[in-house]
């Protein structure tokens, strides 16, 4: 009878928790503008791993320290590991919902390389960054692939988790999965654009000169001797 108590609990618990995450989700969809944002899902898997290496290349190949940014951080499953491991670097996470930002400022308290700021990555510029990082809806994929274009810096990074970005000059794509289900990562870089050559007008031909610098004189046309009658 006991134990029977116990799982009745632990089911009813369970059952409770679950409907506040269904409200939650509810309440996170009509937030964002229905389903503008991305809702609060934590990067787990292979793909979170094939994220952080990715990350951890431009980190390590850096020649200063850098600005290092996520989009749509979360509870910062990707910042906080990266930030522990390179503390010359500077960590920013940016996220709209205010409770899985909770969540990381709890998780990341003591790393001074790392703050987390609750706002619309649509509306900041990032103009300073050097590494920025996102998880981003398809339908928020193209304006922030075209606000990345016009705002950052030539050698800026950009990767993405699952959904490709609109403007950028795609650097590669890496074949990743969350649990056995294929996804893709999404390297970027500013878009180049060569400048067109301009075109000259033809030189025109110079009249030639004598060597003491006097004007050439015309050739006499030649005169045809008349026919013979």
């Amino acid at each position: 009878m006991c134990c029977n108590g116990i799982i009745v609990i632990f089911a009813l618990l369970v059952g409770f928790g679950a409907i506040v995450y269904l409200l939650y989700q509810v309440y996170s969809y009509i937030r964002c503008g229905c389903g503008k944002y991305g809702p609060f899902v934590s990067t787990y898997g292979k793909i979170k791993e094939d994220m952080l290496n990715e990350a951890r290349e431009v980190l390590k190949n850096a020649k200063h320290p850098l600005k290092v940014t996520d989009l749509g951080c979360g509870s910062g499953a990707l910042l906080i590991p990266l930030a522990k491991e390179f503390p010359e670097h500077e960590f920013i996470g940016l996220e709209w919902d205010a409770v899985p930002l909770t969540m990381g400022k709890i998780k990341g308290a003591g790393l001074k390389n790392l703050k987390f700021v609750q706002g619309d990555y649509m509306k900041t510029s990032h103009a300073d960054m050097d590494l920025i990082m996102c998880y981003v809806l398809k339908v928020t994929g193209e304006p922030l692939g075209k606000k990345l274009a016009e705002e950052i810096k030539p050698d800026c990074v950009v990767i993405s988790e699952m959904f490709p970005l609109g403007h950028l000059e795609e650097v590669k794509q890496i074949q990743s999965s969350i649990y056995g289900v294929p996804e893709k990562v999404f390297v970027y870089r500013k878009p180049h654009h060569p400048e067109h050559p301009k075109k000259h007008p033809p030189l025109k031909k110079k009249a030639p000169h004598h060597p003491t610098g006097a004007p050439m004189p015309k050739p006499a046309p030649k005169k045809h001797p008349k026919p013979k009658v």
